[in-house]
């Protein structure tokens, strides 16, 4: 009876030995979940500080977009000034050109004839003393003339001088904004950057603290079920052990009846019936016991997984019908570059140093290039500069009907008559080109070195 009763118990206190480690287990993921509650509520403590740390950082970025704004509204309009400055450069210089060679004429006229001997022999030549008068007042007024023509030029020359120190102030500004416009970008850019980051680490610790919380949130779940799963176990077990008690308590009775009414070979009947009533509770046992460490087992390894053509002959002032020039013109490769960044003429001058700084706008490069003393003419040849009147087709497209156009010519095929022109402009996809064409070498007009 002791043996069956200590049988029992024993199966007792093996089904509830798996309790305590898995309440300890899932103690053990609440606190790894209140710790990750924890982190979570930090990160979004320091996500606050970073809002407040952002918007004054984006306050900052409009600020400096409007600045950046402001100075490509002043670099377009320095561009626009530049090029009419050039306009009125370059008529200058074309009229000045133009009456140098009149009061040249005139000087060498004085030099054969002798101005003296003209109002001697105008004098002694004349009918009488009134048209005597009116000669000589005559010669005065064309000498008159002359000397005012020579004080224009002096004026017109001075003229020059003045637009060409505005104009180079005005291309000193507008590289100033350029390059500050440049310093303001990249501060946009930099401070953008640096909001990305922010945003980018905030975003990942926070969803980073989450995945965590849900895989501790996963693995008390499952321990949760596995600790239920342990306990109706444990209640089926400990009731199997309740009936075998009762059970073993009857039979203890009956026994205990029969020894009192039979002699000694009952008692040794009775003897043999305990002995024979261990063996179910031994086998019960040993059943309890193999899946009590099933279960285990179990528990461990589910915790273990979890334009056109008709313009061709428009502009003839500026280019095209103008021919001439000596042919040893004027090198202008230590001037600069003084034309708007990203025009055809600024583009030309960067390939062809040699040609004039102050030459106007494309259209106007032909006068001024033989003002300046360079063979103009119809004549392709490779290193040249072509100029296209306003209007005036180059290959696919048409030059700006007021501005013209001009390019540097790569190359001569005399064989089909084309020329292989690289060019500027910001019509092109690189304003700063080159961008190459081939086109018809007829019809144009050409500066030569």
């Amino acid at each position: 009876m002791k043996k069956s009763l200590l049988s029992a118990l024993l199966v007792c206190s093996l089904t509830l030995a798996a309790v305590p480690s898995n309440v300890a287990f899932a103690d053990t993921i609440d606190e790894k979940i209140e710790a990750q509650d924890q982190k979570i509520n930090s990160l979004k403590g320091q996500q606050a500080d970073v809002a407040n740390q952002i918007s004054p950082l984006e306050a900052e970025i409009a600020a400096v977009a409007e600045k950046v704004s402001d100075l490509e509204a002043k670099q377009d309009k320095l561009n626009n000034d530049t090029m009419k400055l050039q306009d009125k450069i370059a008529k200058l210089k074309v009229r000045i050109a133009k009456r140098e060679e009149a009061i040249k004429k005139q000087a060498r006229d004085v030099q054969v004839n002798g101005q003296s001997t003209n109002f001697i022999d105008a004098v002694v030549e004349s009918d009488s003393l009134s048209d005597a008068i009116g000669r000589v007042q005559a010669m005065t007024t064309i000498v008159k003339a002359n000397n005012d023509l020579v004080a224009q030029q002096k004026r017109d020359k001075q003229a020059v001088e003045t637009k060409v120190k505005e104009n180079e102030e005005k291309v000193n500004a507008l590289a100033a904004t350029q390059k500050e416009l440049e310093t303001q970008k990249n501060d946009i850019a930099n401070k953008q950057a640096e909001l990305n980051v922010l945003k980018a680490n905030l975003a990942a610790e926070e969803a980073t603290a989450k995945s965590d919380k849900d895989k501790l949130n996963k693995q008390k779940a499952e321990a949760e079920a596995e600790a239920a799963r342990i306990r109706k176990e444990q209640e089926a077990a400990q009731k199997a052990a309740a009936e075998e008690a009762a059970r073993q308590e009857k039979l203890a009775a009956q026994a205990q009846q029969e020894s009192n009414t039979t002699p000694v070979s009952n008692s040794t009947g009775s003897t043999s019936n305990s002995t024979e009533t261990s063996k179910p509770v031994q086998e019960n046992q040993t059943g309890n016991t193999e899946s009590n460490s099933g279960n285990s087992s179990n528990s461990n390894n589910s915790n273990n997984s979890s334009n056109n053509n008709s313009n061709n002959n428009n502009n003839n002032d500026n280019g095209s019908s103008w021919g001439g020039g000596s042919g040893s013109g004027i090198d202008h490769s230590g001037s600069g570059n003084m034309y708007a960044q990203g025009q055809c003429t600024w583009y030309v001058k960067q390939v062809a140093p040699w040609v004039g700084t102050y030459w106007g706008n494309g259209a106007q490069w032909g006068a001024s290039a033989a003002a300046d003393g360079y063979r103009v003419d119809g004549t392709p040849a490779a290193g040249a500069v072509v100029v296209f009147a306003g209007g005036q087709s180059v290959g696919s497209w048409n030059a700006d009907p007021v501005y013209g156009h001009v390019a540097y010519v790569e190359s001569y095929n005399a064989a089909n008559n084309t020329i292989t022109i690289s060019q500027g402009g910001m019509g092109f996809s690189s304003p700063t080109g080159p961008n190459i064409e081939t086109i018809s070498a007829s019809g144009l007009t050409y500066i030569h070195r």
